[in-house]
């Protein structure tokens, strides 16, 4: 009879240890399935910031293309404007040199009093005949009066 008794509580310990780890299997598949419900909504977060990304991208170099088009244009007037400032101080030294030319060849212009031309409207000082220096105030004909007529005397 005890051999009968032990064999009893050896099938009913291992009956509690097979549904112990039935039990435990079962709280893993729930955990488990648990996961990757999570997992599945994790991957949809992940797939819009992916996108959200791949879209900040785009934008970025397409404004990094149009910056580029900009500085490219901006080089482009650049250049442009040094090669008129460029032409524009060869015609102001030819007609610098005009000036002179004439004022060598006329007789009426005494020898002290040959015209300083190398100011521009902004305000420098040019030789008058006679040899008084004046103020070029930058209007329109470079009169004091802003008047656009050249007096009889100039021309």
């Amino acid at each position: 009879m005890v051999v009968v008794v032990v064999l009893v509580v050896l099938a009913v310990g291992a009956l509690v240890v097979r549904k112990n780890g039935e039990r435990r299997r079962e709280q893993d598949r729930s955990e488990a399935a648990d996961m990757r419900s999570r997992a599945a909504e994790e991957e949809r977060v992940v797939r819009t910031h992916e996108a959200e990304a791949a879209e900040q991208e785009a934008a970025a170099r397409q404004a990094r293309a149009e910056s580029d088009r900009k500085a490219a244009e901006a080089d482009k007037l650049q250049v442009q404007a040094d090669e008129r400032g460029e032409r524009a101080s060869v015609k102001r030294d030819e007609q610098r040199d005009r000036l002179r030319a004439a004022d060598d060849l006329d007789p009426d212009v005494p020898e002290g009093a040959r015209t300083d031309v190398g100011a521009d409207a902004g305000g420098h000082r040019h030789r008058e005949p006679g040899g008084e220096e004046r103020e070029d105030l930058g209007t329109v004909a470079g009169h004091r009066d802003g008047s656009d007529s050249i007096p009889p005397a100039d021309r």
